[in-house]
């Protein structure tokens, strides 16, 4: 099942590409023990410590479970999980200021587009998410609805490359969500709205760097743009 790799290749990126390539193929199946990693190793040809970074990386991407005393085992996960972008963000240890940088970069020149170029029906969408998001919220609520909002605001821009570049990280962005209390997630949200219907786009690009800014205060860009 699984094969020696390369030298050259760099061991971590491979042993996670044939691991999560085992899944998608169908021979690694949900619920199944992994065999031991003394004898992955040796099959594929790698140290234990690269093995054992690669098992932590697929436990934090929500692909493996590590059973104390027990071992590994695959868990139920869609093919999402085995973006690319996302596989490399991990085998590379990103953080939340790696995401926040990518979104800042993208986000900021985004709604200064998206005030320029709305519509009355691209507004009204806004407004719909935003009803939604008034009052309290579970974690999934609101990681959902600020996925949609975003994304909403993406698409807003028409543009087919940076759509479907932000689909494909929509996931890291929704852990973000995790690391905040939800406090002003109503209202941050709708003030970038009322900037973008005003067609104000300096003002958004100061509402969104404050939304930022209220959930992640230690972001570096946000005293330096404000």
């Amino acid at each position: 099942m699984f094969t020696e790799i390369e030298p050259s290749e760099k061991v971590t990126n491979k042993i996670l590409k044939q691991i999560t390539q085992l899944i998608k193929d169908g021979e690694l199946k949900p619920g199944e023990k992994l065999p031991p990693e003394r004898q992955i190793a040796e099959m594929m040809g790698v140290s234990r410590p690269a093995l054992k970074q690669t098992i932590s990386i697929l436990e934090a991407m929500g692909i493996v479970e590590s059973r104390r005393g027990d071992g590994n085992y695959i868990l139920p996960c869609q093919n999402k999980i085995f973006n690319p972008i996302i596989l490399s963000f991990y085998a590379a240890h990103g953080n939340m200021d790696d995401i926040l940088e990518v979104r800042y970069i993208i986000e900021v020149q985004n709604v200064k587009i998206a005030a320029r170029k709305r519509t009355e029906e691209q507004l009204a969408l806004l407004d719909e998410i935003i009803s939604r998001m008034e009052g309290p919220k579970t974690l999934k609520e609101r990681i959902l609805l600020n996925n949609e909002f975003h994304l909403e605001l993406i698409r807003i821009t028409g543009n087919p490359l940076l759509i479907n570049f932000y689909e494909s990280i929509i996931d890291l962005i929704g852990e973000q969500i995790t690391t905040t209390d939800g406090s002003d997630f109503y209202s941050t949200h709708k003030d970038i709205v009322e900037f973008i219907r005003d067609k104000n786009s300096d003002g958004a690009a100061k509402s969104i760097l404050r939304h930022f800014g209220v959930k992640f205060p230690n972001f570096k860009y946000y005293a330096e743009d404000m």
